[in-house]
């Protein structure tokens, strides 16, 4: 994946700009009322959706891979937040009220995994909110920059964001990635919604509309 350590500063500046009517959508899908709530942010960057749940007053967690992601999210002081795996989450099982995850997820090697573990560290009846890149953009991102041309092949795509101001290399995944059928054993899927996001997403081919992102949203069983 790309090194977001070495472009922090602008992916912040840029994603406030670009994913701005994205993120206010994400926000309306959480629980009405989240005062008081844990919820654990994965892929938390630099902090911008913790801003929020702090807002609202939500006791914000978060983690991400990237240290210079996180040492601007502890700056904003509205949460904790460590460096971490999201396929390895340092928290004990049933202990967060909500789990979230903002354009993250995309960047695992093991996507199922990673939910897997979000719904075990969150409790009984708790949410679990994914927005993250679609597969039908990976394809045809891979198609045109790394010349992929098996959707059911796992390997690197480079994509291009936030109108060519970060490029990232990121490995491709199916839809049957987040909905396996361990996944749904253990959460009920309540909703799945697709979108665009042009210009924040490279438009691959001119006058093609299609899914650049989708949103997931399960609840523990």
């Amino acid at each position: 994946m790309g090194d977001y350590n070495n472009f922090a500063e602008i992916y912040r500046k840029k994603t406030f700009e670009l994913e701005a009517k994205s993120r206010k959508h994400f926000y309306s899908l959480l629980p009405f009322n989240l005062k008081n709530s844990k919820i654990l942010d994965i892929g938390c960057g630099s902090g911008q959706d913790a801003v929020y749940y702090n807002r609202i007053g939500a006791k914000v967690f978060g983690i991400d891979i990237s240290e210079k992601e996180i040492e601007m999210a502890e700056n904003l002081k509205v949460g904790i937040f460590s460096v971490g795996d999201m396929n390895k989450l340092p928290f004990n099982d049933s202990c967060f009220d909500q789990v979230t995850s903002f354009y993250a997820l995309q960047a695992s090697q093991n996507v199922e995994r990673t939910i897997i573990e979000m719904i075990r560290v969150v409790k009984k009846g708790g949410f679990i909110l994914i927005q993250t890149k679609h597969p039908f953009r990976t394809i045809i991102e891979g198609w045109k920059n790394n010349n992929k041309l098996n959707y059911y092949t796992s390997s690197n795509v480079t994509s291009r964001i936030l109108k060519n101001s970060v490029i990232l290399d990121e490995p491709s995944h199916t839809i049957m990635d987040y909905l396996s059928k361990e996944i749904l054993n253990q959460a009920e899927l309540i909703l799945l919604e697709e979108h665009s996001d042009f210009p924040a997403s490279e438009e691959i081919i001119k006058g093609l509309i299609y899914p650049t992102y989708m949103i997931l949203k399960f609840r523990k069983k």
